[in-house]
């Protein structure tokens, strides 16, 4: 047996969320459009039964970009001990920069006060405070929104 870094439940996990991406693009006769491979290919990389077969990265972007779900990728970036930050559609200048400030600063201390609640108690933060304060989403919130800030001053400093 050849040794994979990934887990028999990591590759399960990356299969459903491609099931979920096909869902999402509308069915595999949609998704198939969007892409160079057929139905029944399609089925194959979703399918538990077919453990062995898996999408390959360019039908992955096709469908990424065609229903604008990046589940996947997200999937596929917590495996790598990663996260996926998605970048502001918008690329033209910031014309409320207090707002974006506001937003970040908001959602920053929405993380920090979900933080604090759960170290308040004993000094420590168990997996069940993780998900009942919802610390990983109101992380993930401010990043993006630090993000954003980022996206517009590099496009303000000319680095697009």
């Amino acid at each position: 047996m050849t040794f994979r870094p990934t887990t028999d439940h990591d590759r399960a996990a990356l299969k459903s969320a491609f099931r979920r991406l096909v869902r999402s693009s509308g069915g595999q006769l949609e998704a198939a459009q969007a892409t160079r491979v057929g139905q029944q290919q399609l089925s194959r990389y979703g399918s538990p039964n077919h453990p062995g077969e898996h999408v390959p990265v360019d039908v992955l972007m096709d469908l990424t970009i065609d229903t604008d779900d990046a589940d996947v990728i997200r999937a596929m970036c917590r495996l790598a001990n990663g996260v996926f930050v998605p970048l502001p559609k918008t690329q033209g200048a910031i014309t409320n920069w207090p707002a974006a400030v506001g937003t970040a600063v908001k959602r920053g201390a929405d993380a920090a006060e979900a933080i604090c609640t759960a170290l308040n108690d004993d000094g420590e933060i168990t997996p069940e405070e993780i998900a009942d304060l919802e610390i990983l989403n109101k992380l993930s919130s401010a990043i993006e929104a630090l993000v954003v800030l980022q996206t517009y001053a590099r496009s303000v400093g000319g680095e697009g």
